[in-house]
């Protein structure tokens, strides 16, 4: 299979427009048309994935973690160099991935057992729009549907969103025009409007304009302020019935197979009591202020020491490798329902994993 179609699986799972603006994702080594029928997923591309790709014949590697964050000046990285030797490419899904409609955090809190609640941030790097065209009525469904199938009018568990109405249009045509029909007098027309993240809209105007009978179609667009409540950064759950600090800092522990963690008290008994439980996979202090107004647990990783003195509900920094392991199953299904052979890098091969030591 061609990298370029596989690509464009994982992007329909997690497009590369919801990544936020400083992130690096996508195809970061190799050409679209390169061949793949064997891929390796890890959370980071490190030299023992590079090593495991090369002896098990992998000539792809998916990392959560992009492989270049910075522009680079020169191709002198070993690392590098050894991947575009063997004809092995790189795909990264990091941001893209953690706010997608099914993220990283989703594959967390369900690897927790926690039934969600709501989002924790609707931060996304993409932006939510507003669409209206004008049409003669006989246009209307077939201009729908182009819009729908184009990928507008979805919206938070909703698809196929529009609102219709009808209007009267007017219009002096020019000499060399050729207008759909005679606005002396007015034409009846139907307004349509829609909404459309921004990593759709160039595909959803293209798409209208493709089955428009008008000349010129008059169509308009907008950001909003509002935000599409189907991405976010984080999640909100609970264990449904009230479960003591204690003993959700135990299953933590047990689920993710964490050898040690963090536990901040923030002031309550290990014994205290809690409902509502935030989540955020890897990194979660840019989340924590968001959390500490929705919930009365926070679950994360990389928490600073003045992040922890400064919060006011407690905290669980189970680690950054560890909250973020579970979603490479999830991308191992992806590649294998494309019939790609693939596997997970194990957890003692990532290098953190096995240097680390905990006494």
């Amino acid at each position: 299979m061609k990298i370029a179609d596989i690509l464009r699986h994982m992007e329909s799972i997690a497009p590369l427009g919801l990544a936020l603006s400083w992130d690096n994702v996508g195809l970061l080594i190799g050409q679209p048309d390169w061949d793949a029928e064997k891929a390796l997923v890890t959370l980071d591309v490190t030299p023992q994935a590079v090593e495991e790709a090369i002896n098990t014949g992998c000539r792809l590697v998916i990392s959560h973690h992009p492989l270049i964050f910075k522009p680079i000046k020169s191709i002198s990285n070993p690392l590098y160099i050894k991947l575009v030797q063997h004809g092995i490419a790189v795909i990264c899904l990091h941001t893209n991935l953690d706010v997608a409609a099914r993220s990283v955090n989703h594959l967390l809190a369900e690897k927790l057992g926690l039934k969600l609640i709501e989002p924790l941030s609707t931060e996304t790097g993409s932006t939510s729009h507003s669409i209206a065209v004008y049409c003669p009525p006989e246009a209307t469904e077939r201009i729908k549907q182009a819009a729908w199938q184009a990928g507008a009018g979805r919206y938070g568990d909703y698809s196929n969103c529009a609102t219709e109405s009808e209007v009267t249009g007017y219009f002096s045509p020019g000499s060399s025009s050729q207008p759909y029909c005679d606005g002396a007098d007015g034409c009846r027309e139907h307004a349509l409007h829609f909404v459309c993240d921004s990593l759709f809209l160039a595909q959803v105007l293209s798409a209208i304009r493709s089955v428009h009978p008008y000349e010129t179609p008059l169509i308009s667009h907008h950001p909003l302020q509002s935000v599409n409540p189907a991405y976010g950064l984080g999640l909100v759950g609970s264990f449904g019935d009230c479960i003591s600090i204690g003993d959700i800092a135990e299953i933590v522990k047990a689920k993710l197979s964490c050898p040690q963690l963090k536990l901040w008290l923030a002031g309550y008994d290990s014994n205290h009591k809690i409902t509502r439980i935030a989540v955020c996979g890897g990194s979660g202090a840019s989340v924590l202020g968001i959390a500490e107004r929705k919930a009365e647990l926070f679950i994360s990783g990389d928490i600073s020491y003045h992040s922890f003195l400064d919060s006011r509900i407690p905290i669980i920094d189970a680690g950054h490798f560890y909250t973020e392991y579970p979603a490479l199953s999830y991308i191992e299904e992806q590649l294998i329902s494309l019939g790609i052979s693939c596997s997970v890098l194990d957890r003692s091969a990532h290098e953190y994993s096995r240097d680390m030591q905990y006494i």
